[in-house]
Formats: C-alpha cells, sequence, structure tokens
C-alpha cells in the first residue's frame, strides 16, 4: 500500500438540454431551473445543484463543476452567472463544459468537439471560455476542459493547448464509440496528452461478465464505487475521477407543470460517497481540477510520471447484480406516479 495518498476528483456536469426525444416521448427544451437547480413547484426544496453542494460541504470536500456555457444563448446568461455564483461562492471549482449543438443557430450541427476541425474546435473554446468570464469566473480559474458525451478527439488537446487551457478530463474507454481520442500513452490516470495538456480520464472498472463500467453515480452503486477506490489504493492509482450531473438527484415528471421529484437511489450514493471520503482521509484525498492544474507543469509526451501497476480495475459480480437490483427498483420508481416514491429518502442513512 503507498504512503501516498490517491487523488479523487468528484465531478459534475452541468448543463440544461435542447429539446429531445427520449424511448419515443417528445421532451422540450429544459432550462436551468430543472435541469440544474431542480426546482419545481410540487417541491419546497431544490433537487439539484444546491442538493450536491449540501452534500459535498457536510464531508468536507469540494467538487469541480464543468459547466456548459452554450446553452446560455437559449436559457440566459444570468441564469448561467446564477450558477456560476453559487459554485464559485461556495468554494468550489469551475471549468469548462461545451455541447455545441445547445448555441443559438446550431441545431443539426454536431454536438461532439471531435466532429470540429482543429481551428473550429479553438473558436467554440475560446467562446466557451469568454462565457464563464463574463459570469463571473476569472479567467486564471478557467484551466480545465471538457467535451460532451467525451467526444473529443487529440486536436481538442492540440486546440486546448491554444487557447490556454491546461488539463483535459476526456478520455473515457466506456465511450470509445464518442470520445475518439487514440494515444498509445492513455493510462488509467493522469498522463501527458498533446499540446502541452494533460489528460485526467474518467475511472473505469472491468465488467465481470465483458466490457467496461465507468464511475459515475448514477450507473454504479455506492459498494461498487468503494470497491473501485479501494482496489484503486490496492493498485497504486495516483488518481481517480469520478463523474456525475446535478439532474441525476431528482426525477423530472413534468417539464410544462414543473413537477419532479427526488431520486432516492442516487442521492443515497452520492452521500454514501463523500462519507466514505471523508472517513478515509489517510487514503484519499479529494482534489479539484483547478488545484491540479495549478500544481502541475505544461504536459509534455518525455515527463516521466510515477509507475503506476498495469492492471485495470476490477469489477466483482456479486456487486454486480446488486447494482443491476438498485437500477431496476430506480426504474420502477421513476415510473410510479407523482408521490409515490418507492424508496425512502436515505441520505441520512448510516453507511456501513
Amino acid at each position: 500500500m503507498t504512503s501516498e495518498r490517491t487523488r479523487v476528483y468528484l465531478t459534475f456536469d452541468v448543463e440544461g438540454a435542447e429539446a429531445r426525444t427520449i424511448r419515443g416521448v417528445a421532451w422540450p427544451p429544459q432550462g436551468y431551473e430543472p435541469r440544474v437547480w431542480g426546482r419545481f413547484a410540487n417541491s419546497r426544496t431544490e433537487l439539484g445543484l444546491r442538493f450536491v453542494l449540501g452534500e459535498l460541504e457536510a464531508a468536507g470536500l469540494a467538487g469541480t463543476f464543468f459547466v456548459e456555457t452554450f446553452g446560455s444563448q437559449v436559457f440566459g446568461r444570468e441564469g448561467l452567472a446564477e450558477i456560476c455564483r453559487e459554485i464559485k461562492s461556495r468554494g468550489h471549482d469551475v471549468q469548462l463544459h461545451a455541447h455545441p449543438i445547445q448555441g443559438a443557430g446550431r441545431e443539426g450541427e454536431s454536438d461532439q468537439m471531435a466532429d470540429y476541425d482543429e481551428e473550429a474546435q479553438v473558436t467554440l473554446l475560446r467562446e466557451g471560455i469568454e462565457v464563464l468570464v463574463a459570469c463571473g469566473i476569472p479567467r486564471g480559474e478557467v484551466v480545465g476542459f471538457r467535451a460532451g458525451h467525451f467526444g473529443a478527439d487529440n486536436r481538442t488537446w492540440r486546440a486546448m493547448g491554444k487557447v490556454g487551457l491546461r488539463v483535459s478530463s476526456n478520455y473515457n474507454p466506456c465511450f470509445l464509440h464518442r470520445c475518439k481520442i487514440k494515444y498509445a500513452g492513455a493510462a488509467p490516470g493522469l498522463f501527458a496528452g498533446e499540446g502541452g495538456v494533460w489528460e485526467l480520464p474518467i475511472t473505469t472498472f472491468a465488467e465481470s461478465h465483458g466490457g467496461t463500467r465507468h464511475l459515475q453515480i448514477t450507473a454504479i452503486s455506492l459498494l461498487e464505487m468503494r470497491h473501485a477506490l479501494v482496489e484503486a489504493r490496492r493498485l497504486h492509482m495516483r488518481e481517480v475521477t469520478i463523474v456525475a450531473h446535478p439532474f441525476e438527484f431528482f426525477y423530472i415528471d413534468s417539464i410544462p407543470e414543473r413537477r419532479g421529484r427526488p431520486n432516492n437511489v442516487n442521492r443515497w450514493r452520492l452521500c454514501g460517497l463523500c462519507r466514505y471520503l471523508a472517513e478515509h482521509r489517510d487514503d484519499f484525498e479529494v482534489e479539484t481540477v483547478g488545484a491540479l492544474a495549478a500544481r502541475l507543469a505544461p504536459a509534455s509526451q518525455d515527463f516521466a510520471l510515477p509507475a503506476v501497476a498495469p492492471e485495470s480495475l476490477a469489477g466483482r459480480r456479486v456487486l454486480r447484480m446488486e447494482r443491476l437490483a438498485e437500477q431496476a427498483l430506480k426504474r420502477l420508481e421513476a415510473s410510479l406516479p407523482v408521490g409515490l416514491n418507492l424508496v425512502r429518502d436515505r441520505t441520512k442513512t448510516t453507511i456501513v
């Protein structure tokens, strides 16, 4: 067991949503009120961003929030500024996230950064940075980028280097149908990419039946999350990156009627994860992407990071079965009429 703590990055993609069809059902655009804040007419409390911030702060942790900027052309700049103010004023980290298709006038264009040439990506990144700065984030603090759907490629690194972004968090082996980064030097933890940019990959583990799964709150169980952290520690992995969104912690029942309710399984997972990390500070250090960038020199392919074990994280079949049962419970709860929650709110339940 290494004496140096494993650094954990709790990252949240903050975004609205364009009009879309999900399982044959047409959904109207979802702005910041329902999609980020979780503000609903039938709920006395907000269910989204402030819930996430509160859970992090209760455990003494700071998160990194990749804030999508192009949606502000549709949902309003002031709405985005309110989000940035809330995150920054509470001591958390704001970095750049981009869904190009959400920009006004871009309907029908690609939402994948990798579908744009390098100079177009430079333009998109500069535009996104300018929006964050206009929303109150100091330019010097905007140092990281995550593409929507993890849809970056090697040109994204080079474009980031040209605009002064130093840390990419896009490489996701679970999303290689969208993430187009191809790199012989890819590693489970931080590695040097191209253009002077560091890559902080999304942490994944091998499923017992084949395939991979990434560490996302809504995608795996709390027990799987804890197992992955323990395994990362055992294998001397330096970094673990976890993904979530504010909207993972509630169900949207109706946009026109402004109805929603808590997703209690996901809320319980986040609470349990934060508590676990707080109780194991001797092994894990929660760091933000901004803090990571501040202590890193420009990336170089010749830069030698300390060696890590070549093994990949491996899931366990029994934990997968437990997760499948939890996911089925979530789907059942989501299908119930408004006001009937199958799972009671377990966010304050002791995790053993």
